[in-house]
């Protein structure tokens, strides 16, 4: 008997190597000619919010694919008026934090619904101090947070040994 990851349950060997043969069978029936895969990729409010970021940091925002972007994030909210970290998640603060900044640089008032809903979602949950260190570096570099809430790394990390586990190649 093997134990189930997901449920907790006991799983026959029988049955797990038909589960294993039945996936395996699944992947290579869509597997291509030249051996890769093609799937959908499906991005969480993060990747469209980081993108706008980007491009206000960089000077150069194009607002027409600004407008699509917040039309995506606006129907992406969740219940509590933050945003997921995946479709149909629950609340995440790092995505909310960076959904609702890109918002605002896009041209969204902190007054409208939508975004007083998220920003009390956010301070209810800690606000920004709360959400992830990528997040916090981000906001940090447009001066929405001190440099103080982000981590300092010391700068002999840099000369660490490509082997060594934590290593800037791999960050």
């Amino acid at each position: 008997m093997c134990m189930s990851v997901m449920t907790g349950h006991e799983v026959g060997r029988d049955r797990l190597d038909r589960l294993i043969a039945n996936a395996s069978a699944g992947l290579l029936g869509r597997q291509q000619h030249d051996g890769h895969w093609v799937f959908p990729l499906e991005a969480d409010s993060t990747i469209p919010a980081e993108y706008v970021m980007l491009y206000h940091y960089l000077g150069d925002p194009d607002p027409a694919v600004e407008a699509r972007i917040a039309k995506y994030l606006r129907r992406c909210r969740t219940a509590e008026g933050g945003w997921p970290l995946f479709h149909g998640g629950d609340f995440n603060m790092s995505a909310s934090v960076k959904a609702y900044y890109a918002l605002k640089l896009i041209g969204d008032h902190p007054d409208e619904p939508h975004m007083a809903e998220a920003r009390a979602a956010i301070l209810a949950r800690g606000g920004a101090a709360r959400a992830n260190v990528f997040t916090r570096f981000t906001l940090a570099l447009f001066g929405q947070v001190p440099w103080r809430g982000v981590p300092l790394m010391p700068v002999e990390v840099m000369l660490l040994p490509r082997w060594f586990p934590f290593h800037m190649s791999k960050v």
